[in-house]
């Protein structure tokens, strides 16, 4: 029997112990060699992890500015498709309105109804736009569609107009109805929050504010005039021809004056949208500043990587073939 003297056991253990450690060395140079970045960030930075701490900060703070200013633009541009809806419903209804009466080829007063009313069905509807499950127009209330609809509006509308004889009556009961503080509108048919949602905030000191709600005065009056023009041929009005024909008159007048309240806040909008793209510019432009100096902490100089790891190797290759002089070891053996 054949027994290993106290020299050869330790240099076996030596053997192993090397063989163990170069491994551990190709393990960690193949990682950096595919991942371009050091393994042991405490060897690469000297155990000095303050900069890279305030860089990761940094980042994790742009990244939420990152995120606020993508829902900004998300809800922005939502917000001027759904206006865009009212403007143009607002001016097509106004402009076939006021010529009722004036022109041989003006429309007939129930066109205009009918017109009012479908264009009032698809204001309501814009004005009630969502997005990720949230309403746009509802204010804190985001939960809440902000608008009844068109068939309630009306039904409310009908009430509140009821014994009118003249248009002026009419339009006076409307002014009422929509004007009022705590008012029918107010009361009935506007179901959001009173209170506009907190800014977006895109950075230190930078904020944008969205304070667009479905109960602004300018969307109230694109309603309330298109309310107008629908009730021209209602039956619920006892009104004579000449009278429903200067209320569908009215209304038009009336409709491209709402126009422009709405153009006016689109515009203010379109402001935001601006602010809210140069914002995104600017962020995108520091986190990419800050990855930069990251990645240049922690990057490793893949030749550098590569010839270590062809040295590791190759040390390794050396010690496999003194191992198996030594002891007759196969390279499965070996390596398992």
């Amino acid at each position: 029997m054949n027994l290993q003297s106290l020299g050869d056991l330790a240099q076996t253990f030596k053997l192993r112990q090397q063989n163990t450690q170069l491994k551990l060395q190709i393990d960690r140079l193949t990682q950096e060699l595919s991942s371009g970045q050091a393994a042991d960030l405490t060897r690469q930075l000297s155990g000095d992890f303050g900069y890279i701490s305030d860089i990761e900060h940094d980042l994790v703070v742009l990244e939420s500015y990152d995120n606020a200013a993508s829902e900004a633009a998300t809800a922005t541009a939502a917000m001027q498709q759904a206006l865009d809806v009212v403007q143009s419903l607002a001016g097509d209804l106004g402009a076939n309105a006021i010529l009722l009466g004036t022109t041989t080829g003006s429309l007939p007063v129930s066109a205009i109804a009918t017109q009012g009313r479908g264009a009032l069905e698809s204001i309501i509807s814009s004005l009630n736009t969502e997005m990720a499950g949230r309403s746009l127009f509802s204010g804190t209330d985001i939960e809440a569609v902000p608008l009844v609809s068109a068939n309630a509006l009306l039904t409310e509308v009908r009430i509140a107009t009821a014994g009118a004889l003249t248009a002026s009556d009419v339009i006076t009961a409307l002014d009422t109805f929509f004007d009022t503080p705590g008012g029918g509108f107010e009361t009935l048919i506007y179901q959001g929050g009173t209170t506009f949602l907190s800014p977006y905030q895109l950075g230190e000191g930078e904020s944008v504010s969205l304070d667009i709600r479905a109960d602004d005065a300018a969307f109230r009056n694109v309603m309330k005039n298109t309310v107008m023009a629908a009730l021209a041929d209602d039956a619920s009005l006892t009104l004579n021809p000449a009278e429903r024909i200067e209320l569908a008159h009215q209304s038009g007048q009336r409709l491209l004056f709402s126009q422009d309240e709405v153009i006016g806040i689109r515009s203010n909008l379109g402001a935001a949208q601006s602010r809210i793209e140069q914002s995104s510019t600017r962020i995108s432009s520091e986190m990419s500043s800050l990855e930069f100096a990251r990645n240049e902490l922690v990057s490793v100089d893949q030749f550098k990587t590569a010839t270590e790891l062809e040295n590791v190797q190759f040390q390794l290759e050396t010690l496999y073939t003194l191992t198996a002089r030594a002891s007759r070891l196969s390279l499965v053996n070996f390596l398992s």
